[in-house]
């Protein structure tokens, strides 16, 4: 084979092995998102434990008998394998129960300490054992004990299975425990294994999908001058700035690893256009600006997905109605997409390119908020998203220095 044509051929070869590996990703994101909406159909997040148990125990509360509650004063919830454990003990007050204290560790020696007992259930009355109330205070660990500040007149017990095996330990049911409260605590025990378990697996799940929108947001860069660093930097100020403006934590998460593929559909865009060191011809820009629909159909219609689809539909939009690709104007344009359509300027701007040199946060943040001879904020962005952005610059700056140019 002549040299040339072995030249050529390796540069196909090795952009089809590219397009390959893109498209395997992409496979493995909705292969994983499948599997995520499959284990929790109503959820779009992992569930969070520890409202969960909060839940389960208020729920337990309400139980009465007689007009009387019959909930314990405190409960004891212990997980853990055997380098240790920790538990959490929670008290019940008039709203209901709350978390009493910090978290209390055990090394596995010690885990004989949490029930006094053996068996999967044990009920235990104080006044039913041949000791003294002080003498049965030593049944219990000491920082227990510490914690919960009175004489533990009862208990009952149930162990905990699942991925995160341990002990449910109630504390000071009114009047006595009985096999009644043994059987209420038995059945909490087991919801909260099963809970448990669900929130492990989708926490594992879920951390497998962040990372393949992370390794399909750069394997689309392949064509491009920016590099990994420049996505994981636009994901931070993207969670920065969403939180700024209101949304919740787990919403700003989204935004931010969502955020990763505001450029996805740049896989398609030819590299000499994308490096190009001087102004683009028309045709040139036409097939730049295709990007954006590009990547909103290489994302598809995953419901997890959502937030990355408008993000990169929208990033180009600007607030007066003049980007691309729909021209779409104010509150038209997904806030999402206001949101990274900052941050990419920010990024971009304190990036050095063949075109360009480096600016620095403050030459950045003056473009940003009151800008020069090619930028018009007014024009380009929301002035809310200006505000949160303007207060919160410090941010920016402190993670451009962490992460820098090291991808």
């Amino acid at each position: 084979m002549p040299h040339r044509a072995r030249i050529r051929y390796h540069a196909r070869r090795g952009g089809d092995l590219c397009h390959v590996s893109f498209r395997q990703t992409l496979e493995l994101l909705r292969v994983t998102d499948e599997a995520l909406e499959a284990m929790c159909q109503e959820c779009g997040q992992v569930p969070d434990f520890d409202a969960l148990v909060l839940r389960a125990l208020n729920e337990m509360a309400k139980s009465t008998l007689a007009g009387a509650s019959r909930a314990p004063r405190y409960v004891f919830l212990v997980h853990g394998r055997e380098r240790g454990f920790t538990g959490t003990l929670y008290r019940l007050g008039p709203d209901g129960y709350r978390v009493l204290g910090e978290p209390i560790r055990f090394a596995a020696q010690e885990s004989h300490a949490f029930s006094a007992g053996a068996g999967d259930l044990v009920v235990s009355n104080a006044q039913d054992e041949n000791v003294s109330l002080e003498a049965y205070q030593h049944r219990f660990h000491p920082t227990v004990r510490r914690t919960i500040g009175e004489p533990i007149r009862n208990f009952v017990t149930y162990r905990v299975t699942g991925d995160r095996p341990g002990a449910l330990i109630a504390f000071n049911y009114p009047d006595r425990a009985t096999r009644y409260e043994g059987q209420v605590l038995a059945a909490l025990s087991v919801t909260l294994g099963a809970l448990w378990t669900l929130a492990s697996r989708m926490a594992q799940v879920e951390e497998g999908f962040i990372y393949l929108v992370g390794a399909l947001a750069r394997a689309s860069e392949v064509n491009d001058e920016v590099t990994g660093a420049h996505i994981l930097r636009v994901s931070r100020y993207a969670e920065t700035l969403a939180r700024a403006v209101g949304y919740p934590e787990n919403e700003a998460r989204v935004i931010g690893y969502s955020a990763q593929l505001h450029d996805v559909g740049k896989i398609h865009t030819p590299r000499q256009i994308l490096t190009k060191p001087g102004p683009l011809t028309p045709d040139e820009e036409t097939l730049m600006r295709q990007h954006a629909l590009q990547g909103e159909k290489i994302i598809g219609t995953a419901p997890r997905l959502a937030v990355a689809r408008r993000i990169a539909g929208g990033h180009h939009e600007n607030w007066d109605g003049s980007g691309y690709p729909r021209a779409l104007a104010g509150e038209e344009i997904p806030r999402e997409a206001r949101l990274v359509k900052v941050v990419d300027v920010y990024d971009a701007l304190r990036s050095e390119r063949p075109y360009k040199r480096a600016y620095t946060h403050e030459e950045a943040l003056e473009i940003i908020t009151r800008g020069d001879d090619r930028l018009d904020p007014a024009r380009l962005f929301d002035p809310a998203v200006i505000a949160a952005f303007t207060d919160t610059h410090a941010e920016f700056r402190r993670i451009h220095a962490a992460i820098g140019e090291w991808a």
